[in-house]
């Protein structure tokens, strides 16, 4: 028997996330921001030093988010060497020097412009400066960092689903209101169409006797053509499961609560072309117009 899976709260696929730390002669800023897709989406931006690293901080991700485009950007700065420091410089500047030198020599030129050139190796990105490898301590200080701005993405993502789940669960009673009014207007169909029909059959020739028997089966049938029953029966049903779905699941409400609106719209697209009522198909506009803010706001669940 599997385990039972705990369920995630409602969450947004839009959010931002800040975290900086320092340490090993160097200061990291981590900035994390998500917007809506259809899966998850890991992108990782930053200095190439950290290439290796990319698949462990995705995984990272991975562990609390299950769809939107996340976008990580990675900022790191060399902290300035205590004066009289051995280490005033990077080591690979030197091979940068040896460089310059040589060129010089080789075409015969002055080295006066030394200090312009380095001033533009240091303006370089700091991973073409210094040496590629890093060592243990300052990958594993990033991918602490990756854990929290993760860890406070998801709390901002958390944030915004429940404002989203409050907005949500109004448009939805709102739904089931316009559901109620339309099966009350619909109770009393078969009679204010048997009516319709006895004034234009009156006012086609006043001589025409009606034949009661069958106008009841016209009636009957005609009222039968026009029920939404079954139709609003459903709508409750699903709108029933809308609700329940906002509390929550393992894997992420978004594509569950999308494929719920679809079914809601089918309903009252359903009612709507049924329906011979005006008041009914006033309802029914209503109901549209309220229907497509749901499926905007659901487009930013997870």
């Amino acid at each position: 028997m599997s385990p039972k899976r705990t369920a995630i709260p409602v969450r947004s696929m839009t959010g931002f996330a800040r975290v900086s730390f320092g340490g090993n002669g160097c200061e990291v800023d981590l900035e994390a921001r998500s917007v809506n897709h259809r899966f998850l989406d890991v992108v990782v931006k930053g200095p190439r030093r950290y290439n290796a690293c990319e698949r462990d901080i995705k995984a990272i991700f991975q562990k609390l988010h299950r769809r939107g485009r996340i976008e990580l950007s990675i900022t790191r700065r060399v902290l300035e060497p205590e004066v009289g420091s051995g280490d005033a410089l990077p080591q690979s500047l030197d091979r940068y020097v040896q460089m310059y030198g040589a060129a010089c020599r080789r075409y015969g030129v002055s080295q006066d412009s030394l200090g312009s050139y380095i001033g533009q190796v240091l303006l370089r990105a700091g991973d073409e400066v210094e040496d590629v490898e890093i060592s243990e301590a300052e990958i594993a200080a990033l991918l602490r960092g990756v854990e929290e701005c993760s860890e406070a993405l998801a709390v901002m993502r958390e944030a915004e689903g429940a404002a989203l789940v409050s907005d949500l669960t109004s448009r939805v009673s709102t739904l089931a209101t316009y559901g109620k009014e339309i099966a009350q207007l619909a109770d009393g169909s078969p009679a204010r169409l048997r009516e319709r029909l006895m004034e234009r059959l009156k006012g086609l020739a006043q001589e025409i006797t009606i034949d009661s028997e069958r106008l009841a089966v016209e009636v009957a049938f005609l009222a039968d053509r026009i029920d939404v029953a079954e139709e609003l029966s459903r709508l409750g049903i699903h709108l029933e499961r809308l609700t329940q779905t906002m509390r929550g699941e393992p894997d992420g409400v978004g594509r569950k609560l999308d494929f719920l609106v679809q079914e809601v719209g089918r309903e009252i697209n359903t009612i709507g072309s049924k329906a011979q009522d005006a008041n009914v198909q006033g309802l029914v506009v209503e109901a549209k117009a309220e229907l497509e803010r749901i499926r905007e706001q659901v487009q930013n669940v997870e």
